[in-house]
């Protein structure tokens, strides 16, 4: 989290630990606030994780934790993510989410952020879901299995570099703006809809199949990530990286 804290006795900290295994820590600071969420696993052995953001700007990525610890600044401590989990049988929910019926408030002052890390431990679907803004997803290190993100508009960067030991399905969905998908190459990717939306795509080293790009480890590689993509308008740049 970005602290912008001068500790002190004005500073005010307050913990609650309850029985959902979630631990908030609250600091606020004039118009801006910070808080932090932390989930435990709780037994679960695969967990369905869902963000749902309506506007602001987004980071996922792996951490050393038991399943999330999060960072959430906002300008209105009416703005702060719901949490929540549950554990159904050997199946963790986990859910953060923009209050319901919120409004934000657009203005110069306008913050609203949230840095969250994830768990490498254990096989996770991840949905992402935002309205507007700045989403950085940095997957790698995560034993993602399905993986689907809509943005409504804003600059979008996925990163799925790194070893992956299992298969990936995902499905991708811009209205406008820029995405940028960073792939390994010692993986077999297989795109669809690349011919969807208005502006550049840029896929240096993919080949045309069908009506999918593929790059030239998928037809014999043991790990695949099959990948539906469709954008409104924007610039689309995918990269294969070692």
């Amino acid at each position: 989290m970005r602290a912008r804290w001068v500790m002190g006795v004005a500073a005010l900290m307050v913990m609650t630990v309850a029985a959902t295994g979630c631990v908030r820590v609250e600091m606020p600071g004039g118009r801006f606030t910070e808080s932090s969420e932390s989930v435990t696993l709780q037994g679960a052995t695969k967990v369905n994780a869902q963000i749902d953001m309506g506007a602001g700007r987004l980071d996922i990525a792996a951490a050393d934790t038991d399943l999330m610890k999060a960072d959430f600044g906002y300008t209105d401590s009416g703005w702060e993510p719901e949490v929540s989990y549950d554990v159904s049988g050997a199946t963790g929910e986990l859910s953060v989410a923009t209050p319901r019926d919120l409004r934000l408030n657009f203005g110069k002052d306008f913050r609203y952020e949230w840095t969250i890390g994830l768990t490498r431990d254990v096989p996770l679907d991840l949905a992402v879901n935002m309205g507007a803004g700045e989403a950085t997803l940095d997957l790698a290190g995560l034993d993602i299995r399905d993986l689907q993100v809509d943005v409504g508009a804003g600059d979008t960067t996925i990163d799925l570099s790194g070893e992956w030991a299992n298969d990936l399905s995902g499905d991708i969905n811009t209205g406008a703006g820029a995405l940028k998908l960073r792939v390994p190459e010692n993986v077999g990717v297989r795109i669809v809809g690349y011919k969807d939306g208005v502006g550049e795509y840029r896929a240096d080293g993919f080949i045309q199949d069908g009506d999918a790009l593929v790059n030239p480890a998928y037809e014999d590689a043991t790990v695949k990530f099959d990948l539906v993509l469709r954008r409104g308008v924007g610039e689309v740049v995918i990269e294969m990286v070692p």
